[in-house]
């Protein structure tokens, strides 16, 4: 008899839990932990987002001076005007770039937020030689701009 008793008290003090308090403060501590992450994560996924449009608008535009660049002195896209001017043409579906970021280049009808040009000065900085300033401009999901500048020499 005095066996079971004793069995009877170790099973009493190994019969305690967790209290609901315990369980509450756990969950509190969990729940501002992710929210913190959330939170985090959302930051993260707009700055990815930022970065991503400010890429596209830079690419776009050093392919259009590299491609300018490339070209003969007396090429028709690059016949300057006397005075620096800038006239950003909207988008097309001729420039050879994916205005409406939809995957496809320059399919009929194209329009989108994604606007290219460039002006070209003759006789600028030097005679014999044209100013060219390439603008790209990206107009949803915020601004972004991006701009390059070069001179073409006639060699």
């Amino acid at each position: 008899m005095l066996a079971k008793k004793v069995f009877q008290n170790e099973n009493r003090s190994d019969d305690r839990g967790f209290t609901i308090i315990e369980v509450m403060i756990a969950i509190a501590i969990f729940a501002i932990g992710f929210l913190a992450v959330s939170s985090m994560q959302i930051s993260a996924i707009t700055n990815n987002a930022n970065s991503r449009n400010s890429t596209t608008v830079i690419t776009i535009a050093k392919d259009r001076a590299e491609e300018l660049m490339a070209l003969p002195y007396d090429d028709v896209n690059l016949v300057g005007s006397a005075a620096p001017g800038t006239n950003y043409a909207p988008a097309t579906n001729a420039d050879r770039i994916d205005n409406d970021e939809d995957g496809q280049i320059d399919e009929a009808g194209e329009t989108g937020h994604i606007t290219i040009s460039w002006t070209v000065v003759d006789d600028t900085p030097l005679p014999g030689t044209k100013s060219v300033r390439v603008v790209a401009i990206r107009t949803a999901g915020g601004q972004r701009r991006a701009s390059f500048d070069f001179v073409k020499a006639n060699m």
